[in-house]
């Protein structure tokens, strides 16, 4: 094969993707967008990628299947109505696919405009597109109204959400294959319960 000044160099291996997911301009709920430009001149080891992917969720699919990833790292808001504001939930993801009914709705609701973090994970659980290691990193919100930075109770785990990603990036490139948390945990400062993903 001819080799071309022209080509694109090659990406160098992704071995933890760090992934962000906001829906923008509603406080809270765009933790995920804002939290990644809050973190902007954190330092990562070599073949960690942040990424933003607060777009479509078969577009954040097509992400993953360029990037290829060892390891996911998901980070944003989800309303639960289960936990106090600011509590923070992280789980390893049940791989298990969606019903073809329900992906067909979220991929309509997704080609419509919908983003979050329950929409990009059950499409591209549908698809297979994340590695066996994948980790959600989710607070809940306290305030979704139209607006810009934080509510006080999320605010306040900024820098704890960063810690459990550096722990689970950490994790990631050892090797082993072993995530940093075991399935379904919960955590709002000090405290740590057992919880069912969603």
């Amino acid at each position: 094969m001819i080799d071309s000044p022209y080509r694109l160099a090659e990406r160098p291996p992704t071995r933890v993707l760090v992934g962000g997911i906001g829906l923008p301009w509603l406080r809270d709920l765009d933790f995920g967008t804002q939290f990644l430009k809050r973190i902007d001149d954190v330092e990562w080891p070599e073949g960690v990628v942040i990424e933003d992917l607060s777009y479509s969720a078969h577009r954040v699919l097509h992400t993953l299947q360029d990037f290829r990833p060892e390891k996911v790292v998901l980070v944003g808001a989800m309303p639960r109505d289960v936990d106090p504001p600011g509590t923070i939930r992280r789980y390893q993801l049940d791989l298990t696919p969606p019903s073809d009914e329900e992906v067909a709705d979220r991929l309509g609701e997704a080609v419509g405009g919908i983003i979050d973090l329950d929409h990009t994970l059950a499409v591209v659980r549908y698809w297979k597109g994340f590695p066996s290691d994948t980790v959600v990193i989710e607070v809940e919100p306290g305030d979704r109204a139209f607006g810009l930075g934080f509510s006080d109770e999320v605010e306040s785990v900024v820098d704890t959400v960063l810690a459990m990603i550096q722990e689970e990036v950490a994790a990631g490139l050892t090797g082993d294959g072993q995530p940093a948390v075991e399935s379904g945990t919960r955590e709002a400062g000090e405290m740590s319960t057992e919880r069912s993903e969603p």
